[in-house]
């Protein structure tokens, strides 16, 4: 109840910051009406540029490793750490965005990753069940970041769609007994199987973001670290998946509007500011996804990830 109350108060801020903003010039002193309409907030939506899946720039290939956790919040076994390797495939395109050394950069890519326990190097607790996990998808990374000579540091949030197929190598026990009433630990057992095998060999469509930082260390070679959450949908409602990205957008929407008026200002904050504003953003949402897979809608608990990634970017 707390992180609703949170997330709402934070989005309260944030429109009330923008309706400022926007007020320090009144609307009849616009040079036009495309001006005037570009000042409002629901016009920011074309900043996320979710729907311009036109592939241009600079293409590049990049390699994570990392280590994942899975979790569903009503079970009561835990499943073992993940070992996670990932392939991305995509481009990249930059530009300056003032004369104080601050670029704008956004990427495209298609993923594919790997999950196992069988890539982690600790070994599983008896009571943690071991899996396997297939994904792949299609993000955007955007951001600012310094130009300091030839070396760039951009960090970086990104948002994506996936599909997932888990495969259990460990099952909650299987029970049959005439014992009446059932045990707790019978219950808890039926309970924990009845949601694996909602995802168990099937693919599942999911949404992620990711957070983080590039460092281009030469033309063609960056090392990044990033953060990336993510959840699985047991089913997919569309009605609801759809409102619960509206608001989900709209807080974008105002965010990016926020944003502008701090790079308009500062341009060299606009970089840290970005990254961190649209980083608790999306963290604040998928921590309200954990409960609900289409919040504020009154849905399923669904299967949630965590990873913590290093990489390599080859630029071409």
């Amino acid at each position: 109840m707390f992180k609703k109350y949170l997330l709402i108060f934070v989005l309260s801020i944030l429109a009330s910051s923008s309706y400022l903003f926007a007020q320090e010039k009144d609307s009849t002193d616009f040079d036009n009406e495309e001006e005037w309409n570009h000042s409002h907030w629901w016009n920011n939506w074309e900043d996320n540029d979710w729907f311009d899946w036109e592939f241009k720039g600079t293409p590049f290939v990049e390699l994570n490793y990392g280590l994942a956790n899975l979790k569903q919040k009503n079970m009561v076994q835990d499943f073992a750490d993940l070992g996670n390797g990932e392939l991305k495939l995509g481009y990249s395109s930059r530009k300056n965005y003032s004369n104080e050394k601050v670029i704008e950069f956004s990427d495209k890519y298609f993923f594919i990753a790997r999950s196992g326990s069988d890539m982690e190097s600790t070994t599983a607790k008896v009571t943690e069940l071991r899996s396997r996990m297939w994904q792949f998808g299609f993000a955007k990374r955007k951001g600012y970041g310094y130009k300091l000579g030839s070396f760039y540091v951009l960090p970086y949030n990104s948002e994506g769609i996936m599909w997932s197929r888990l495969q259990m190598t460990d099952y909650p026990p299987s029970i049959f007994t005439t014992q009446y009433p059932p045990s707790q630990a019978q219950i808890n057992a039926m309970m924990d199987r009845e949601i694996i095998d909602r995802y168990d060999e099937e693919f599942r469509f999911g949404t992620f973001s990711e957070s983080g930082i590039n460092f281009d260390i030469a033309s063609t070679i960056g090392i990044n670290a990033g953060y990336e959450t993510g959840v699985v949908f047991p089913r997919f409602l569309f009605w609801k998946h759809a409102g619960s990205w509206i608001i989900h957008e709209a807080g974008m929407g105002l965010l990016n509007k926020f944003i502008e008026e701090v790079a308009d200002s500062s341009p060299l904050s606009v970089p840290l500011v970005n990254f961190i504003l649209k980083g608790a953003y999306n963290y604040a949402f998928y921590s309200l996804q954990k409960d609900k897979m289409n919040w504020p809608f009154d849905t399923e608990t669904p299967l949630t990830f965590e990873t913590i990634k290093l990489g390599i970017t080859f630029t071409f």
